[in-house]
């Protein structure tokens, strides 16, 4: 609802001639003003100041400032403000004089002689315009506020609670008050980092509609353990059938799997993003490959992630068009060779987002900022630390539980079978969690049972159904090669399967869940397997955070059966 104003409306009468200012505040007050006069026009600018009219009648002649001067000082005081009318009273009825009124910032002229009656119309018909203009500025306060609200929304609810915003380096500078841009950053159950740079169209409040169900989609998916793919896939199928068709969103996803020693880069309709060395070698470019999100109602049926070798010292630059193409004074845009210089010179001094900034704004100077200005930095090593300190749940072994009674049946039982092609599109994982989710509500120590149902299943996929060996693990690259390869065989997929079970056994204080896996394949060397792991030096770190080592270590048991076939877990925790 628009505010009205109650207050009782004020006029300045800015006249030499006392009569005039006389008769001229009678005809106000008739109409309700309350009238100040002056009789000059120096005078008549220093009472604007003193008490903000809401109307001004000015007379041309005048000793010390004429009113045409005294209408441009008036004019510029009140830009500020709300519209304050400014009428000329003149004798002189000519075309250069109503043309010399509307150049000094006059909104009426009144030629002498008139009467009252047309004195009052013109005096509605301006406050008529003026009442409008209020109106207007009242909307756009409120429109002011609102984006001031969804900034920190944007601010406080959704970025404010990205991961490790103490590690990963942002650039965010918004063109308006609202920013378009949108930066996101999760946790996956496995390690794994997830980050998403967004652009949707244009900028202001506008571009917020889909802020908030991108970032929900974003992070519960991640928690859950969907791939990145999976999350890209639902975001896009969300903001389609949400968003306006004009309204989409440029995008670059992110996954850094430290285990895997690779990333997973999705580039939809931003600039290239940046793989760089320690040195500040770009090792990768990946360019779009993909129109922006929420354009069509499904990914393009040959989309898929592009992978990446890394080693620890990497670093993941992902950036918005608002960077390299911010203009200085000669309209010259700072682009790519500019931003790889800045980009080079702060990974290699490990201030890459203050090193981009300071070369944009030492380019651009004084020059208003066009677009949304926006970065991610997020250095590829030292996640595994993060996955292992986050287990945080001390788990009892089954020979600790003899005095607690423990049931022959078990409270629930749940089941999937996949086979074929099903196996290269489902990820059985999050279904299985959401389950338990659903039936034991969210508890902490989930996330170690995800890792190991995680692992399980993965092995079981890889190395039985699909019979990848773990030697193209081998080198520098060999992750990738080893993804690619994976992929390549699920896309190739038409037989075998793959069984999952998770019983769940409560307990007094706590519980147990049994998980039984089985595939179709030609099973693996377990026993190969272990022996490796005996000659291992003591100094080489490997399956930080994954593998069968770790599902050891969170298990009370581990049973590999028929060649590697089959495998039975018991994981038991303690409330």
């Amino acid at each position: 609802m628009l505010a009205e104003k109650n207050d009782v409306k004020l006029a300045l009468v800015v006249d030499d001639s006392a009569m005039q200012c006389k008769v001229l505040s009678v005809l106000l007050k008739e109409q309700g003003y309350r009238v100040f006069t002056a009789n000059d026009g120096a005078r008549g600018v220093a009472m604007y100041v003193k008490y903000k009219p809401d109307l001004v009648l000015m007379d041309i002649n005048m000793p010390i400032m004429n009113g045409y001067e005294a209408a441009r000082k008036i004019k510029s005081l009140s830009q500020d403000n709300s519209l304050c009318p400014l009428i000329f009273i003149t004798s002189m009825d000519t075309d250069k004089a109503f043309i010399e009124c509307v150049d000094a910032g006059g909104d009426g002229i009144l030629v002498r002689p008139f009467s009252p009656e047309v004195f009052k119309a013109k005096i509605k018909s301006i406050q008529r315009i003026s009442d409008l203009y209020g109106q207007v500025k009242i909307l756009q306060q409120e429109q002011q506020k609102d984006a001031e609200l969804a900034e920190q929304l944007m601010s406080g609810v959704i970025e404010a609670r990205n991961f490790s915003l103490d590690r990963i380096g942002i650039i965010k500078r918004p063109a308006a008050l609202f920013s378009g841009d949108i930066q996101l950053t999760a946790l996956s159950p496995n390690g794994d980092v997830n980050v998403m740079l967004g652009d949707f169209t244009g900028h202001g409040l506008r571009s917020s509609i889909g802020a908030i169900p991108l970032a929900e989609t974003f992070r519960a998916m991640t928690k859950k353990g969907f791939s990145l793919f999976e999350i890209i896939n639902q975001i896009n199928q969300k903001l389609y059938n949400l968003l306006p068709a004009d309204l989409f969103l440029a995008a670059g996803f992110a996954s850094i799997s430290s285990h895997d020693k690779s990333v997973y880069v999705f580039n939809a309709g931003l600039p290239d993003a940046y793989l760089f060395s320690e040195q500040g070698k770009i090792k990768h470019q990946i360019s779009s490959s993909h129109p922006p999100i929420g354009v069509l109602p499904k990914l393009l049926p040959d989309s898929k992630l592009t992978i990446y070798g890394i080693e620890e010292s990497d670093r993941m630059v992902l950036i918005s068009d608002g960077i390299v193409e911010a203009r200085n004074e000669q309209g010259e845009m700072f682009d790519f060779d500019r931003f790889e210089q800045a980009a080079i010179h702060g990974v290699i001094n490990h201030t890459v987002s203050e090193s981009v900034l300071k070369a944009v704004n030492d380019f651009c100077q004084a020059m208003p900022q066009e677009d949304d200005i926006s970065l991610i930095d997020i250095p590829c090593g030292g996640w595994e630390h993060i996955l292992v300190a986050s287990q945080g749940i001390t788990n009892i072994s089954a020979d600790q539980l003899d005095d607690i009674y423990i049931s022959k049946d078990p409270a629930w039982h749940w089941q999937l079978t996949l086979s074929g092609k099903r196996l290269a599109s489902i990820n059985p994982i999050p279904m299985a969690m959401n389950q338990i989710n659903e039936i034991e509500g969210h508890a902490d120590h989930w996330q170690s049972l995800y890792s190991i149902l995680t692992e399980l299943f993965v092995n079981a996929l890889d190395h039985g159904v699909l019979g990848l060996s773990s030697n193209l693990k081998a080198n520098a690259d060999g992750f990738s090669q080893y993804y690619k390869e994976r992929e390549l065989r699920l896309g190739n997929l038409e037989h075998g399967f793959i069984d999952l079970q998770i019983s769940h056994y409560p307990l007094l204080k706590g519980g147990r869940v049994m998980i039984k896996i089985q595939d179709s394949g030609q099973g693996f060397d377990i026993k190969k397997y272990y022996e490796k792991r005996v000659n291992k030096p003591t100094n080489k770190l490997e399956l930080s955070g994954r593998g069968i080592e770790l599902v050891e270590q969170l298990c009370d048991s581990l049973d590999f059966q028929d060649n590697g076939k089959v495998v039975e877990a018991s994981y038991v925790w303690a409330s």
